[in-house]
């Protein structure tokens, strides 16, 4: 069974931080073994006393420095990992299952819904990120499984729509007036990989997208 780099480092933080922890007690021991076996009539010399603590303090920063330089190279090592697997995306045009999407001003967007039954109304629409619909996309029938459909960028009064992050909207009822699950995605190109603070995202077109959240990829 193989290892990777990222598993290895923290098994030896891991491994670490017992060693940091038995040669903590072990120092204190002495320490302790030491002020009650003195002399009382000649007690250990408060200046020899305060140089150990010294000392101990210095070890103990050390060991911390030491566990987050480990912890960093986890981290570092696990992302870089991460975006060698997402770089096999780049130049494929892929579809994610998500909801919320990044536009650039001008760019149309290439959006799909994906419904487990027919719909006697389907309706589709486009929030900005205060919630508001500014774009009705469709509103009538839709057949189950993936329907494509596509934004241009542009609000319900025919003005291009400022760049800003928006959200796809579905909300479907069959003939009974029952509502159908419906899942959104976009579809784009993969255009690059980042490494952000919430792991590896892939850009597809002008959004930020999960590896996991990927679905498709041609």
């Amino acid at each position: 069974m193989q290892v990777n780099a990222a598993q290895s480092a923290q098994t030896t933080s891991a491994t670490s931080k017992r060693n940091d922890l038995g040669e903590k007690d072990i120092f204190l021991k002495l320490m302790v073994a030491q002020m009650q076996n003195q002399d009382p009539l000649k007690p250990q010399d408060a200046t020899q006393m305060s140089a150990q603590l010294a000392q101990f303090n210095m070890v103990e920063q050390q060991m911390d420095t030491n566990d987050l330089l480990t912890s960093m190279l986890a981290n570092s090592q696990s992302g870089n990992s991460g975006m060698a697997a997402a770089s096999s995306y780049l130049g494929h045009q892929v579809s994610a299952n998500i909801s919320s999407f990044t536009f650039d001003g001008s760019s149309p967007v290439q959006l799909s819904a994906d419904l487990e039954g027919d719909a006697s109304i389907a309706n589709v629409q486009v929030l900005d990120s205060s919630g508001q619909t500014i774009r009705t996309l469709h509103n009538g029938f839709l057949p189950s499984g993936i329907n494509s459909l596509s934004w241009d960028g542009k609000t319900n009064g025919g003005a291009m729509a400022k760049p800003d992050n928006y959200t796809i909207k579905v909300v479907a009822t069959d003939s009974s007036d029952y509502s159908i699950p419906a899942q959104t995605r976009i579809t784009g190109q993969a255009t690059s990989v980042r490494l952000t603070p919430e792991g590896v995202k892939i850009m597809v077109g002008t959004s930020p997208v999960s590896i996991a959240s990927i679905t498709e990829i041609k």
